[in-house]
């Protein structure tokens, strides 16, 4: 009687573990080593699968524009070069870089900490831009062009380059008409930044002229109970905006 007590609890043991165990979700950050950085024009990220995950979804880029007096075409990298082009830009890189740093233990919601920074995620002109950062991996090339009235663009394993468009997640950005990644007197007009108008945009007092997008990539997915998962951030690089 005694040994068929001990059978059934051992049987019943087997059923109960799997229900209230609670899935260890994790996304990798992309390793630095995998973006290549032209200057402030271009930025090659050769992105990792994800498809080892059946929780993964795609990658999205964050971005944030600074308004700035210094007309730079370096790669911007250090403290002081990033303080050169805007205090807000300087203030912004060390708040999220405890997150960012592959070897910090700092964990959070990625996407509250950037939103919180005022990033915004970026977007495409006509295309869902989840198609050019799946969770496949793939080369991504973003491209500023130093012409003025050319359009920044990302393109997907050596296709077409396509716009960048501005969040659509803007109440009211200016200048009207024109959601581009492009330096306008209206995208500089320290009147129009402000959480109504061009909340993406840092502007500045005194001397402007030039204008910088900061980018991080991230990868995302989605847990059985409906929640996004992110992955650390990875900084892309800071491109300067061409003029129109």
């Amino acid at each position: 009687m005694k040994y068929r007590k001990v059978i059934a609890v051992f049987f019943a043991s087997l059923l109960v573990p799997s229900c209230g165990i609670e899935e260890n979700y994790y996304l990798p950050q992309v390793p630095q080593n995998r973006i290549t950085r032209t200057n402030n024009t271009e930025a090659v990220i050769i992105l990792p699968s994800l498809n080892q995950y059946n929780y993964a979804q795609n990658y999205i880029i964050y971005y944030k524009i600074y308004i700035s007096g210094e007309d730079s075409i370096a790669d911007i990298q250090t403290s002081s070069e990033r303080s050169n082009i805007s205090s807000d830009l300087a203030s912004d890189y060390s708040a999220i870089n405890p997150y960012a740093d592959p070897v910090s233990q700092s964990q959070s919601n990625v996407s509250t900490i950037l939103k919180n920074r005022n990033y915004f995620e970026l977007e495409l002109d006509g295309a869902d831009i989840k198609n050019s950062l799946p969770l496949s991996g793939g080369s991504v090339r973003i491209f500023f062009p130093t012409s003025a009235g050319e359009y920044p663009t990302l393109s997907y394993n050596d296709g077409q380059g396509i716009r960048f468009r501005r969040s659509r997640q803007l109440i009211s950005p200016q200048p009207v008409g024109d959601p581009y990644f492009r330096n306008t007197n209206d995208l500089s007009n320290p009147e129009n930044s402000n959480s109504n108008i061009n909340a993406d945009v840092a502007s500045r007092s005194g001397s402007t002229g030039f204008a910088y997008a900061s980018m991080y990539i991230v990868a995302v997915g989605l847990t059985n109970d409906f929640k996004q998962i992110f992955s650390k951030p990875t900084h892309i690089s800071i491109f300067k905006l061409p003029n129109v």
